[in-house]
């Protein structure tokens, strides 16, 4: 019995003594490769595009073009965008992913509260049964103050649109 006492005694000894030997930390000894050091090249920063220049409706022939509509807002976005080019005035017919907007004004929403309703922009629904809205354009590649009044919160938000030229043909541009 005794020499079951004495096992038992030693085993939670050796135990202890691990536990004591694992739980120390040892100094990390750096290791010699044959191989140099990498050196990294520094990334060059990159040089920022120019900005388009504004193109205005005297600028383009008469017709129909498909364009993209950048916004400041991540809730206002046109799925599709027509720009009809007539007698140098423009328009853009915007197809909306959603229906959450019932009106539309070329402005602050500020302006819009001060200015008539009769001067708001309504949707019209397309053939799809998708909200579409036509507006007028001043130039394209140029930042456009435009307020959308939400049906569910009834009050308008501020929007920025830039009307984009960069997918219009270059059949569209009237030579100089």
């Amino acid at each position: 019995m005794q020499a079951k006492r004495i096992l038992l005694l030693m085993l939670l000894i050796i135990c202890g003594v691990l536990l004591l030997g694992c739980a120390q930390k040892q100094a990390a000894v750096p290791i010699a490769t044959a191989e140099p050091a990498v050196q990294t090249t520094p990334v060059p920063t990159p040089v920022p595009t120019p900005a388009p220049k504004p193109v205005y409706g005297d600028m383009l022939r008469d017709g129909s073009y498909d364009i993209e509509v950048d916004s400041s807002s991540s809730m206002f976005r046109p799925v599709k965008a027509v720009l009809t080019v007539e007698e140098g005035s423009m328009q853009v017919c915007m197809t909306m992913g959603g229906q959450g907007y019932g009106f539309l004004y070329m402005g602050t929403g500020e302006e819009a509260i001060q200015d008539s309703e009769d001067i708001y922009i309504p949707f019209v629904m397309d053939e799809e049964g998708a909200k579409t809205f036509t507006v007028p354009v001043e130039a394209l590649n140029v930042e456009t103050d435009c307020a959308a009044w939400s049906i569910r919160k009834e009050k308008w938000y501020d929007r920025i649109l830039v009307f984009m030229s960069d997918m219009l043909p270059a059949e569209a541009y009237i030579a100089e």
